[in-house]
């Protein structure tokens, strides 16, 4: 009897969960928190293995191809971040262990914030301080968008940022060649304008795998050296 009792309650408290689960995965913002204090009690045992921090090019992105099992990927880019953001997204990210991170970032800064370099300079600055020392980490440059106007301010920031994350020790990738011709983003690759295609979100991610896995191999190349010194 008591049997039967328990297996009845464990029963409508998994129907329960599953049914509030279900309420808020019906929202994006919601289904994003959800996923987020899901990854947070992972990480109490195991953490993400990369983090993605970035904006809405990032957020867009099937980043799954980056782990082999469930929670590999902590994906923390949202739509209209901007370099601020991003740098709390690396501090959340921190905090759950994260070592690994894709970041992308900027075009809102420029675009919608009609951000100055010097501010851009500022704020990618306080974002790299925020990284862990030890970080194994990609900077996605800013693409190119629609409108071949704004390429001269995309290309100074990039020019800019690539220079700070370099002097730091990140890998970056520049897509501009695959994604971009005469300064504006190919009809092929982007939806809107501003955001990707999915060809072009393929694109990205493959070569953000590609640099990481780069980066992995380095790291245990010198780590064998290390080890025969």
């Amino acid at each position: 009897m008591i049997g039967t009792l328990a297996l009845i309650f464990f029963g409508l408290a998994f129907f329960l969960l599953l049914g509030g689960a279900l309420i808020v995965l019906a929202d994006s913002g919601a289904r994003r928190a959800f996923r987020i204090a899901l990854h947070r009690r992972v990480a109490r045992l195991r953490p993400p293995r990369v983090a993605i921090v970035g904006d809405s090019l990032a957020a867009q992105c099937d980043w799954r191809s980056l782990g082999s099992r469930s929670f590999d990927v902590l994906r923390l880019a949202l739509g209209g971040a901007t370099l601020k953001d991003i740098g709390a997204q690396i501090v959340e990210a921190r905090m759950m262990g994260a070592r690994c991170f894709v970041i992308d970032g900027g075009l809102n800064d420029l675009l919608f914030d009609a951000a100055p370099l010097a501010q851009i300079e500022h704020d990618f600055r306080a974002l790299l301080r925020r990284l862990p020392e030890d970080a194994r980490s990609v900077l996605m440059l800013a693409p190119h968008v629609a409108d071949p106007a704004q390429a001269p301010r995309i290309d100074a920031a990039n020019r800019l940022m690539r220079g700070l994350a370099e002097a730091r020790g990140l890998a970056v990738v520049d897509l501009q060649p695959r994604l971009s011709d005469g300064g504006a983003r190919r009809p092929e690759m982007t939806d809107d304008g501003l955001h990707f295609s999915p060809l072009a979100a393929t694109v990205w991610v493959e070569a953000a795998r590609e640099s990481l896995e780069s980066l992995e191999s380095l790291a245990l190349e010198r780590h064998s050296r290390d080890g025969l010194a």
